[in-house]
């Protein structure tokens, strides 16, 4: 006799909803608006999100509707690197294009911080899957609290429930989120804290 597990439909809302580079675009956006809401700001963080956010995610759906990955959240390990070396490319682009134009702070923090978080990614990814929504949720949570204060801190139920959603789908083990989510508080969040302070 087999067992299934049921997943209650927030688990998979919440996954979908603030899965990296969707979470990663929102950020793009609301951080340097919320610094300086000018024009210039919000086109700074449209551009940066479709061209950071936007080709990479569109690139992956392309590769799983033709089969070369098998879902967009790339779960198999091996597959990992290609795609996450592709990103970094359009990162370290877009970063070098905002430092040499004089873009806002809060993106090139976001940039450089997403860059360097996403290397040490890229190297663990073949042998042990770190979550990538976990690292998001923390570092999102510094970032949130570094530029807005205390309201930043509103955010952290739906990180800690986006990571509990990531272990209820069975993509992630336990310490798989945890470490994840570690990870993005520590060095993800870090180096933008560091960064726009």
């Amino acid at each position: 006799m087999s067992t299934s597990i049921v997943v209650p439909r927030w688990e998979r809302t919440a996954t979908e909803a603030f899965q990296p580079p969707v979470l990663l675009a929102a950020l793009l956006i609301a951080l340097p608006w919320g610094a300086n809401p000018t024009a210039a700001s919000l086109w700074w963080g449209i551009s940066a999100a479709l061209i950071v956010c936007g080709i990479p995610l569109a690139a992956v759906l392309l590769l799983v509707r033709r089969g070369v990955l098998t879902d967009h959240h790339v779960s198999v390990k091996e597959h990992r690197r290609p795609v996450m070396a592709g990103v970094l490319v359009l990162v370290l682009s877009y970063l070098t294009a905002t430092i040499l134009l004089q873009g806002p702070i809060e993106i090139v923090a976001l940039l450089v911080a997403t860059f360097l978080a996403g290397l040490v990614i890229a190297v663990v990814s073949p042998w042990w899957k770190i979550s990538g929504h976990g690292m998001m949720m923390g570092g999102t949570i510094v970032a949130l609290t570094t530029s807005w204060g205390v309201v930043g801190l509103l955010f952290v139920p739906v990180g800690l429930a986006v990571c509990w959603s990531r272990i209820r789908l069975q993509d992630h083990t336990g310490p798989q989120v945890i470490s994840g989510f570690i990870y993005g508080l520590a060095f993800l969040g870090g180096i933008y804290a560091w960064i726009v302070t």
